[in-house]
């Protein structure tokens, strides 16, 4: 069985920030480890645990958390973190206060709607699978006030 550490996983995930004012933010990523917890009630309920130790099959979070630390609101923010190749996306878990999030199939060369995206080769066309998914980018508009929070995140399974 293989296992992975989180200096492993974290290597992979290094975050870029660009846009006209994301030399505003002050961010910090943390990969944690989606844990199931069976309730009394019988209902299960979710948590996140440090994702010192991940086995293939679990459920990882990929989470951004970032601060405007500087004296003027920020806008037409442009976030974008990768999905490290040891990992299978999760369709629809990437979530955050984004007017819009886009993908890349292409090592985040270019970025589309997640329906537009497709693969071309020898044997012709098809739409993109979780499993291209390379990379995933977040717009804010904004603005984002002075000394405001936001999170972005995104889920995958380890391979």
């Amino acid at each position: 069985m293989r296992y992975f550490s989180k200096t492993f996983i974290l290597s992979a995930t290094a975050f870029l920030l660009s846009g006209i004012s994301a030399q505003a933010l002050t961010a910090t990523q943390i990969v944690e480890k989606e844990v199931q917890i069976s309730l009394p009630n019988g209902e299960t309920d979710i948590s996140y645990q440090d994702a010192s130790l991940v086995i293939p099959g679990e459920i990882i979070r990929y989470r951004l958390d970032y601060t405007n630390d500087k004296t003027e609101e920020a806008s037409d923010l442009v976030l974008t973190m990768p999905v490290p190749d040891v990992v299978t996306f999760i369709e629809g878990s990437a979530n955050g206060p984004a007017n819009t999030i886009t993908y890349s199939i292409d090592g985040g060369d270019t970025f589309s709607e997640r329906g537009e995206l497709t693969i071309s080769d020898e044997n012709g066309s098809r739409s993109a699978t979780a499993d291209d998914v390379t990379h995933i980018r977040w717009f804010v508009a904004g603005p984002v006030a002075v000394g405001e929070s936001g999170t972005l995140s995104f889920k995958g399974v380890l391979k």
